[in-house]
């Protein structure tokens, strides 16, 4: 028997409110009418997508999914291209809009008699995770066990909050946290939900009142707004989809007035541990009626009704168990290790040495492309590093917290790549998606270097420009794979572009002489490109070289005499 769809057919619980939206209350009749109609309009035994914004419309389409006998099918995101990515998992997509057509369509004829209460084992939903190949993998879970876990989480919660209190989510309903907090829980509890996710503080701050329920993610947690201080005080602050650092946890104390309680869990796990960080290093508390292990690596596994009945199901997590007090601390993750040149490298051992740097505030590790081997690191600064950023740049910078890496890690785990970013990119339930860390290094060019000291020699029309390298840069992908080098073709264009942008000459190339390649560039080193014009022969010798004043590279460039091509207008562009 389910108790969700047995708590919304009830007649005596027809006049409860449901959810909020709008200043206005639907009750759970008013809900469950919606329902009746919308499953008359769909058909049986199908694969349905629901991607809505309105999380009233979400549970109405995922309940008349369920009733009508079909699988609902439960996107990440409806941008087209991810929708396309997984097409071949359903047969019919239902959003906001298309559910208001239908429900007005079913309005236009006598409701014939829909389906009674399905069993909650036989209905499914599918969501998708990406793994770390960023492809979308599905992942099947039932109103059954969705309805256990609420079973065993209901009395540590519930308790917390009056009869009044209600559910205000800064977390889609498109995710297994949200969806169990902010539609499947508000039926089973009798609490009353809002039917709109509350993406900003802002909106928080307009419907918030005294001993509600918020349902946050830690980045949302992370950066709270200033007026949340002297808002109404909230009941219970849940966060899920990350551990949340210890100030962080602090923090939200202070400002909410109540110390947030963190959900460990996953996708395919639902719920596992809660804890609460009064203390730094707060170990996690399994949930009741949860069991818990290690395998021969150390990495947890657990048993619970709303995980895989009598199974265990084996994680990627380390664990260290005390037995004795029924709790455990996480050691990070056993899969987010990679090879790089032989070695095995552990991203999170790299991760926790980089935050423990005072110029470091958050950061993580990746290969930012299956075919790239160097390592890659997306890092958010403290002040103090973002005046080191600005002081150095990111070249500089990137050497500087290699140096202090390299105090704890080998060569292969010193990060070659590098983004500064003002915040991680997180998806709308605060994870951090492969995806979305790998596109901050897409190269769309990079034709040039940076420039970061120019010294010009009028006298002689001579200059030395120290040039900022970059391994993200085009020409260093595929030459060659693992240890890239600048090719001497890049090295001759860059001589002549550089030389229209400082001297005016042509930029155009008709003979090279005395050229000579006497030691490769690579994307850590530091050079110094120093370029000769003899205007009245056009003639343009250049030399690279490096802090060590080692010769790289060097040559003469017969230009061409400039017949209007352009050379000038190029060159104040690179400038």
């Amino acid at each position: 028997m389910s108790v969700f769809f047995t708590n919304l057919g009830n007649p005596q619980n027809a006049h409860t409110g449901l959810c909020f939206e709008n200043d206005t209350t639907l009750s759970v009749g008013a809900i469950n009418a919606d329902i009746d109609r919308l499953t008359t309009q769909l058909d049986a035994g199908k694969r349905i997508s629901i991607y809505c914004q309105s999380t009233r419309l979400f549970m109405i389409a995922l309940a008349a999914v369920w009733r009508a006998g079909s699988t609902a099918i439960l996107p990440a995101t409806d941008k087209s291209g991810y929708l396309d990515e997984i097409g071949q998992q359903f047969d019919t997509h239902l959003d906001d809009a298309r559910i208001q057509q239908l429900l007005i369509a079913a309005n236009t004829k006598p409701v014939p008699t829909t389906p009674g209460i399905p069993p909650a084992t036989s209905c499914q939903a599918i969501f998708f995770t990406s793994g770390s190949s960023g492809t979308p993998k599905p992942v099947i879970k039932t109103l059954a066990q969705i309805e256990d876990e609420i079973t065993i989480q209901s009395p540590l919660w519930r308790p917390l909050m009056g009869d009044d209190a209600r559910i205000i989510g800064l977390v889609s309903h498109q995710h297994i946290y949200g969806l169990i907090f902010r539609v499947i829980w508000p039926v089973m509890t009798k609490q009353i939900t809002c039917a709109q996710q509350a993406q900003f503080w802002d909106m928080v701050l307009g419907e918030m009142q005294t001993g509600d329920m918020l349902v946050a993610s830690p980045a949302q947690l992370k950066n709270l707004h200033p007026d949340l201080a002297t808002a109404p005080r909230p009941a219970l602050v849940l966060s899920s989809g990350g551990p949340l650092d210890f100030a962080a946890a602090q923090s939200a104390t202070a400002m909410l007035g109540v110390c947030p309680t963190e959900i460990y869990g996953s996708t395919e796990t639902g719920g596992i541990a809660w804890r609460q960080q009064h203390q730094e290093n707060a170990p996690w508390h399994p949930l009741p009626q949860l069991e818990t292990g290690l395998n021969d690596v150390g990495c947890l596994r657990v048993r619970a009704p709303h995980i895989a009945g009598t199974d265990w199901y084996q994680t990627e997590d380390r664990a260290m168990l005390d037995r004795e007090k029924n709790c455990f601390v996480l050691k990070g993750r056993a899969d987010r290790v990679v090879k790089i040149g032989g070695k095995r490298v552990s991203l999170g051992a790299v991760e926790e040495h980089l935050r423990r740097n005072e110029l470091i505030e958050d950061a993580v590790a990746l290969l930012a492309r299956e075919d790239d081997p160097r390592l890659a690191v997306v890092a958010v600064l403290t002040p103090d590093g973002k005046a080191e950023l600005e002081k150095r740049g990111r070249f500089r910078m990137g050497r500087l917290l290699r140096r202090e890496l390299s105090k704890f890690e080998e060569d292969a785990a010193l990060p070659q790549r590098w983004r500064f970013v003002d915040r991680l990119p997180t998806d709308s339930q605060g994870k951090k998606p492969l995806h979305l860390l790998r596109a901050l290094f897409d190269d769309n060019g990079n034709a040039l270097p940076e420039v970061t000291e120019h010294v010009r020699n009028h006298e002689r029309d001579a200059v030395s420009l120290t040039l900022k390298l970059d391994g993200d840069m085009t020409c260093f992908k595929g030459h060659f794979p693992g240890q890239p080098i600048l090719p001497g073709v890049i090295q001759l264009h860059w001589a002549a572009l550089f030389g229209a942008s400082v001297f005016g000459s042509s930029r155009n190339v008709a003979e090279v002489s005395q050229l000579k390649f006497r030691k490769p560039i690579t994307p850590s080193d530091v050079i110094r490109l120093e370029l000769d014009l003899d205007a009245s022969a056009h003639r343009l010798k250049f030399s690279y070289r490096s802090d060590q004043d080692d010769l790289h590279s060097s040559g003469t460039l017969k230009l061409r005499v400039p017949q209007d091509d352009g050379a000038k207008d190029e060159g104040e562009k690179i400038a």
